[in-house]
């Protein structure tokens, strides 16, 4: 999964990216996006690995990306939304050191995401319009759909609050509409703010637009990332939190995302799979290999919770815990999966 680190210019984006993924920024006086890859914390992936002793143990990822200038409100509404194109959610920062100017700068990004995607819509009705022209009518179908989104877009309305239809669902993946995006904002506030929530005036604007809203304070969140572990407890200790914000992010993305984690394991490797919720068995196999998508058989497969309380799969067994779903389930969070194909 990637996400997309935007927001007005001056919240701060570039510092928090470097406290999530430890990438210090500022030497880089020219770039356009840079990419933070960070280990998805999951205690159960410990305790399975503790269980198996493998020779490896992977766990879950996610990639965060900084953006750069390419997202200041300065920027051509086609610079925008090509730069959030590749982004599978956002991460939209805030100053928030006070509790008015913040909520102006969301409201303010939040509509140039509004306008990006209404000019996505309005060129591609004139496309239609053209191709009906030339005696083209294979875009004629997708014209209801791009004048409805259009009155919504142009009422200051967000795609992610209307309703479609599978067919529209369908036509819609190939435009990557910003404001289709799961997103989540990001007050970055002063240290001596830390621990007190995010302002009410700011969870308040993010609720009125379906996002919610976390805090951190960047610059302490870089300071703690270079501490040795046992002093970062410690440090953490000292402002009331029980862990660092690359953590408490990352749980907050998984839940913004609809993402779920599976595990495989064996004397090799233990490891950890992130997909979104609801996805079938095949499509589960083909994250690992898209041979075993194709050729396959079964899922054997055992919950988590089932797996520890019995001590071994062996026990599991005996116990009737293990079960095996074919190609129509639906891959649960926490399931330890055994795939059976041919190919």
């Amino acid at each position: 999964m990637k996400i997309g680190i935007v927001g007005p210019t001056g919240a701060g984006k570039s510092l928090v990216f470097s406290s999530l993924t430890g990438i210090d920024l500022s030497q880089q006086s020219v770039r356009s996006e840079t990419l933070g890859v960070v280990q998805v914390p999951d205690t159960r992936l410990d305790k399975l690995s503790a269980m198996y002793n493998p020779k490896k143990t992977t766990p879950a990822e996610i990639t965060f990306v900084d953006l750069g200038s390419a997202t200041s409100s300065a920027q051509k509404l086609s610079a925008l939304t090509g730069a959030l194109s590749d982004a599978d959610a956002l991460a939209v920062v805030v100053g928030g050191f006070n509790s008015e100017r913040p909520v102006d700068g969301l409201e303010s990004f939040l509509l140039d995401l509004v306008l990006a995607d209404l000019s996505v819509v309005e060129n591609r009705l004139e496309r239609i319009a053209q191709d009906l022209q030339r005696g083209k009518k294979e875009s004629q179908a997708e014209e209801p759909l791009m004048r409805r989104l259009q009155e919504t877009l142009a009422g200051g309305g967000r795609v992610d609050g209307m309703q479609f239809t599978p067919e529209e669902q369908k036509a819609l993946r190939g435009y990557q509409f910003a404001t289709l995006k799961p997103a989540v904002v990001v007050a970055n506030v002063a240290e001596e703010q830390l621990g007190n929530g995010v302002s009410e005036a700011l969870r308040l604007a993010a609720v009125e637009h379906g996002l919610g809203a976390i805090e951190l304070c960047a610059p302490l969140e870089v300071e703690i990332s270079q501490l040795p572990p046992d002093d970062r407890v410690a440090f953490l200790g000292e402002y009331g939190l029980e862990d660092a914000a690359r953590d408490r992010f990352v749980r907050t993305a998984y839940d913004l995302t609809s993402l779920i984690s599976f595990f495989t394991v064996g004397p090799d490797e233990v490891r950890a799979w992130s997909i979104r919720r609801g996805t079938l068995a095949p499509a589960a196999a083909g994250k690992i290999h898209s041979d075993i998508e194709r050729g396959f058989i079964r899922a054997e497969v055992v919950a988590y919770d089932d797996l520890m309380e019995a001590g071994s799969h062996q026990e599991c067994r005996s116990r009737g815990k293990v079960r095996l779903e074919g190609k129509t389930y639906e891959v649960r969070d926490g399931d330890v999966i055994d795939f059976r194909f041919a190919v």
